[in-house]
């Protein structure tokens, strides 16, 4: 779906301390862009099928071929998001889950270069395409704004990742 205006992907995460320690099931299976949800209450019910468009096995590790890492997911949200900028489009991603689904990991990630989560890498990209850019005879402004909230409850609250990141204004 190269170009639609929405996209919606989802991600499963590994399983935390707590769910290893309980000896959680995994009841979500993904098969390309096709997500199952399995009933643990009823494993005879018929599994509940979602088609979406990137569904992002993270549940094992990088050694399973069906991994999908960090730079999976910037690459096929990330890279697009950053070229719609460029043509003058206003971007945005809303990530969404219950606490602890693992939404400000795949958002920032970690420090290491190989665990940075969609923003790092977007600014990363953002910044070496606009270098590359100052290098032509063209004169232009540039203005990159962030800006992380978190709704909880039915309340708008800073996040607190927001503290790690300013409104950059660079003019080229």
């Amino acid at each position: 779906m190269s170009g639609a205006s929405v996209k919606v992907a989802v991600r499963v995460r590994p399983f935390n301390t707590r769910e290893i320690n309980k000896e959680s099931k995994c009841i979500i299976q993904m098969q390309g862009n096709i997500t199952t949800i399995l009933n643990p209450k009823n494993p005879k019910d018929s599994p509940k099928t979602f088609s979406f468009d990137h569904s992002y096995w993270s549940h094992t590790s990088p050694e399973d071929p069906s991994f999908a890492s960090q730079s999976q997911v910037y690459n096929d949200i990330g890279k697009e998001m950053l070229q719609h900028s460029f043509e003058g489009y206003n971007v945005c991603i809303f990530a969404y889950g219950q606490t602890g689904a693992g939404k400000s990991y795949t958002m920032m990630g970690k420090q290491d270069k190989d665990h940075q989560g969609i923003i790092p890498q977007l600014c990363e990209d953002l910044f070496e395409k606009i270098n590359d850019n100052s290098k032509s005879d063209m004169s232009y402004s540039v203005e990159v704004r962030a800006n992380i909230k978190s709704i909880s409850n039915g309340t708008v609250a800073g996040f607190p990742l927001l503290r790690t990141l300013r409104t950059i204004s660079r003019i080229f």
